[in-house]
C-alpha cells in the first residue's frame, strides 16, 4: 500500500512549470498523492503603476479569473490521464514565494515541486528566483526541479 501524499506544485503556466507538473504526475508510482495547484497573482505597487488598462482591482480580478480557469483545465487534464488523481486549484494574490509557503502550511502539505527557469547571472539577481525563496522559506520539503533535466 502506498503512502499518501500531499504534493504543492507552483504553476506560472509557463513550459518549465508545466514540464514540473508532469515530472510530479510521476510521483504516483512511489505515493498515493493529492496534487495541489497553486498560481499566484502578484499584487504589489509595480503591478499598479503598469496597468495599461482598467483599476488596479479588476484587472486583477481578471487576472485571477483566467488563473483559475487555466488551473482547472490542467486538473481536468490530470483527471482524464489519471481518472482517480485528486487534484485541487487555487488562485491566490501576493509574493509569490510568501504566497506558496503560506498555503503550503495551512494545506499541510508534505512536499513542494518547484520549477526553475534556469536563469543566472544579472537576470537571476535582478528577477531573483521564487524557487530558491521558497527553499530557503518552506516548512516542509521542497523537490527544486531544473528544465534541462525534464
Amino acid at each position: 500500500m502506498k503512502k499518501s501524499l500531499k504534493i504543492l506544485v507552483p504553476i506560472d503556466f509557463s513550459k518549465h512549470s508545466l514540464e514540473t507538473l508532469r515530472f510530479a504526475l510521476t510521483l504516483r508510482d512511489y505515493f498515493d498523492p493529492t496534487f495541489f495547484l497553486l498560481y499566484v497573482v502578484v499584487d504589489g505597487e509595480f503591478e499598479y503603476f503598469t496597468q495599461m488598462s482598467g483599476t488596479p482591482r479588476e484587472e486583477q480580478r481578471r487576472q485571477m479569473q483566467a488563473a483559475l480557469s487555466q488551473l482547472e483545465q490542467e486538473a481536468q487534464r490530470i483527471r482524464e490521464i489519471v481518472p482517480d488523481a485528486r487534484v485541487e486549484a487555487t488562485v491566490l494574490t501576493g509574493t509569490p514565494f510568501k504566497e506558496i509557503c503560506r498555503y503550503a502550511e495551512q494545506q499541510s502539505v508534505q512536499l513542494i515541486v518547484i520549477g526553475t527557469h534556469g536563469r543566472t547571472g544579472l537576470s537571476h539577481l535582478l528577477i531573483g528566483s521564487t524557487a530558491e525563496r521558497v527553499v530557503q522559506q518552506a516548512s516542509c520539503p521542497v523537490l527544486s526541479v531544473k528544465p534541462s533535466i525534464l
